[in-house]
């Protein structure tokens, strides 16, 4: 696996050695946790406001998900290279309220997996289309499991490589690009290569003013906040302009 050569603290970059000019972090520690209503932070070097006009136009172009309704169902449509796929939510009519996620293409149900039941965030969570492949990623939710899967032509890379969650599905700068939690450590996998990064946590499925917390997708960049050890975190990982 890939690692990164080192995390520099208070706004400096650090590189992971073969994706360096192609995927940059920019770490940022924080004071504290960050306040949510409104979002705000505390950066222990610089300040916020010049933390976030760094790459301000690049935060900017951000993917917009639309959720539709499709015969009383929510769904939302592909992004990336094609927009031909469908993805729905089914609750069962009758009994438990089980959920189920459909992707078609037309009228064609081309795959379909449990959902879990319903909660307060929404099963669909991306649908992505590149170089002949699809990517869907959802939210399973029950009593005992809140953790996102991801599939990749209807195959569940969470089992494929051992992942305890995985999420945040998007493409990155026209690549594959998803955060995974595996043995209590977060990384991230990008056009098919992982890169261990050293945090317990990347907070991702918050609702409500804790939505604020999310990872926010743009074309080229992502912007999350991380935990480390109970230690904040801002960063800025995507290709930057120079």
């Amino acid at each position: 696996m890939l690692a990164l050569l080192g995390v520099a603290l208070g706004g400096c970059e650090a590189f992971s050695p073969e994706s360096a000019g192609t995927l940059q972090l920019s770490e940022h520690l924080l004071a504290g946790a960050p306040e949510l209503d409104p979002l705000g932070f505390q950066p222990l070097q610089r300040t916020q406001e010049e933390v976030l006009a760094e790459h301000a136009g690049q935060r900017a172009m951000v993917v917009a998900r639309e959720v539709i309704t499709v015969q009383g169902n929510p769904a939302i449509w592909s992004l990336g290279d094609s927009g031909d796929l469908l993805a729905s939510v089914a609750t069962a009519a009758q009994g438990q309220p089980e959920q189920t996620v459909r992707v078609l293409r037309g009228d064609k149900t081309i795959f379909e997996t449990p959902a879990g039941l319903p909660s307060p965030v929404l099963p669909l969570q991306g649908l992505w289309t590149y170089n002949g492949h699809w990517a869907l990623e959802i939210l399973f939710a029950d009593p005992s499991t809140w953790a996102g899967e991801v599939f990749v032509d209807g195959e569940l890379v969470n089992g494929l490589n051992r992942y305890d969650e995985a999420f945040g599905l998007q493409l990155l700068a026209g690549k594959p690009f998803f955060f995974y939690l595996r043995n209590g450590h977060v990384g991230y996998s990008y056009d098919g290569q992982e890169t261990e990064l050293d945090y317990d946590e990347v907070p991702h499925y918050r609702c409500c003013s804790e939505s604020v917390l999310n990872p926010v997708q743009s074309q080229n960049m992502v912007a999350y906040f991380a935990v480390r050890e109970k230690t904040w975190f801002y960063v800025e990982l995507g290709v930057f302009e120079e």
